[in-house]
């Protein structure tokens, strides 16, 4: 395959990822208005299809070895969605749309960076003992998720779950359409899913360009469209504390994924074969976490002084990206 080829078909796919991922969203929320079964059920459902860019780009690479852009993709992903909510952040600054958060944001920040810390102790040290072929990081990953989950949805209370939907808004479908092209628009997902990872990888090998680099940033802002799509269209309904809590909820999501690829990894431990350009990924989404937490605690402040933390991401993202970019 030559290499105009190959960079016209990653950049189709990372569009397609977006367009596709977008209608994958609005019916899947058209089969849980039209399904009779529960709505947590099929709120489970349609989070999972929408994370199927990331979770399907992170296991095509770990099927064709490249346990770089597996983890990469996800590290990569949380560090684009913090990133993407500091833009967001500047353009309703005179909403100041972090101190419209509640603590269920704060608790999840604070469950993706122990999460992270977990992740960068299993990129960091060489662990002895494993469950079969599974790390103890990615058991203790999963175990942490469902946890601290549980925990946050019983220690908080959000009232926009409880909002209820008149069923007109798909008047025109059928349960079966939206059904069929739900299921269509997850399947399409999943084979762009792995044409961008297998087309990435090819990437890396003509320019010489490191693995890490390409999955925590070309892939990752790829697979994350959605996610941003996400968050603006709740910003912009006035929506705050949804927009912040469902994009930290989706990264702690990702580390998830990251574990559960892990499990699906049988050439060994995948964080132990994977870079060491994703510590200084992982530990920057950590700062940048941190920098959301601060803002979300604090009062309201002068403008400058309020958008200080979100300017600060976005210009220590790019410097994320060129120290990456220098770790062959």
């Amino acid at each position: 395959m030559s290499s105009w080829l190959v960079f016209t078909l990653f950049f189709l796919s990372g569009i397609s990822t977006f367009f596709i991922a977008s209608r994958l969203s609005i019916f899947g929320d058209a089969v849980k208005e039209k399904s009779r079964v529960s709505s947590a059920f099929m709120g489970a459902i349609i989070g999972i299809a929408i994370s199927l860019p990331e979770l399907t780009s992170s296991v095509t690479a770990i099927i064709i070895d490249s346990p770089d852009l597996a983890v990469g993709n996800l590290v990569g992903s949380n560090l684009f969605n913090i990133m993407g909510l500091a833009i967001f952040d500047i353009v309703y600054r005179r909403y100041q749309i972090m101190t419209h958060a509640t603590v269920e944001s704060k608790l999840y920040g604070w469950l993706v960076i122990l999460m992270t810390l977990i992740v960068i102790l299993g990129l960091s040290l060489t662990l002895p003992t494993h469950f079969f072929h599974i790390s103890y990081t990615s058991i203790a990953i999963i175990l942490i998720y469902f946890i601290g989950s549980k925990f946050i949805n019983d220690r908080t209370e959000y009232k926009g779950r409880k909002v209820k939907r008149q069923n007109s808004r798909y008047e025109e479908y059928t349960y079966n359409q939206v059904l069929i092209r739900f299921i269509g628009s997850a399947v399409a997902i999943m084979v762009i899913g792995s044409v961008l990872t297998l087309t990435a990888d090819r990437i890396s090998a003509i320019t010489g360009i490191g693995a890490s680099f390409i999955g925590s940033f070309l892939v990752a802002i790829s697979t994350s469209l959605p996610d941003a799509v996400s968050v603006g269209t709740a910003l912009k309904i006035r929506n705050f504390n949804l927009g912040i809590s469902s994009l930290l909820g989706s990264n702690a999501f990702n580390l998830m994924i990251l574990a559960i690829t892990d499990v699906m990894y049988f050439r060994g431990n995948l964080l132990e074969n994977a870079g060491p350009a994703n510590l200084i990924t992982g530990a920057v989404s950590i700062v940048f976490i941190l920098l959301i937490i601060l803002s979300i605690t604090r009062k309201r402040a002068r403008s400058w002084n309020y958008l200080l933390p979100s300017l600060l991401i976005i210009v220590s993202y790019f410097v994320t990206t060129y120290l990456v970019f220098q770790i062959k």
